[in-house]
């Protein structure tokens, strides 16, 4: 099925351009709709956010992300983003489905929320925290971990490892990074289960699920960046 942000999609992924400029009445244009009125009032209708149908659609499934906008003159810049990972719709949805371990899990993970943030994340090390997280921006502002997790026997909880994901919390929040999360595979009921519990102890560690169909889920609420 065609998004309705498909032609601005096609023109970025069509774009030899790192850096693409275009006024909202040029958007339109491309879209042959008006925008609703939330993007012209609220700047998070821009943020780099996959739950967003105009952000993952329109811009971020063709290795696309929003680095700047100006609300008063009404122009977005566009950034072209690791150009090894864009793929088509159908593509993308069979290599989620195809992980089979975490190995395989966490690869596709950094490929994702590369996508989500705009910027590459690689595996790495900080000064106040020496482990190796699965996950870092180059200037170390976004840190996080992947953890691919089942429920013991398929029901009962997994107290090892909800020890495991209480770890790498404290050692998240250990850093001083600006954006600090744990993204989860496989089985969804484990992080959803572990904040029933401890989620009140959580100051500012963002939980994600990815799941089969590529989406990425904010287990804690709030909005991606």
């Amino acid at each position: 099925m065609t998004s309705k942000y498909s032609s601005l999609s096609t023109f970025l992924r069509n774009s030899r351009e790192e850096n693409v400029e275009l006024t909202f009445e040029e958007i339109e244009k491309k879209l042959q709709f008006n925008l609703p009125e939330s993007a012209y009032k609220y700047r998070p209708w821009w943020s780099n956010d996959t739950t967003h149908v105009q952000a993952q659609e329109g811009w971020m499934r063709s290795g696309w992300s929003v680095t700047t906008i100006d609300m008063g003159k009404r122009v977005v810049t566009f950034k072209k983003i690791l150009q090894q990972i864009i793929t088509s719709e159908n593509n993308k949805q069979s290599s989620s489905k195809d992980v089979k371990n975490f190995s395989e899990f966490e690869n596709y993970a950094r490929e994702q929320m590369s996508i989500m943030f705009g910027t590459e994340l690689r595996s790495g090390k900080t000064k106040e925290v020496q482990k190796l997280f699965d996950f870092m921006s180059y200037d170390k502002t976004i840190i996080g971990d992947a953890k691919y997790f089942t429920m013991v026997r398929g029901k009962v909880n997994p107290p090892g490892k909800f020890s495991v994901i209480a770890e790498h919390v404290w050692l998240l929040e250990k850093t001083n990074a600006k954006t600090k999360f744990l993204i989860f595979g496989n089985d969804e009921r484990v992080p959803i289960k572990w904040l029933e519990k401890y989620g009140n102890l959580v100051s500012n560690v963002d939980f994600y699920f990815l799941n089969e169909s590529g989406k990425i889920d904010n287990l804690r609420g709030g909005e991606n960046i």
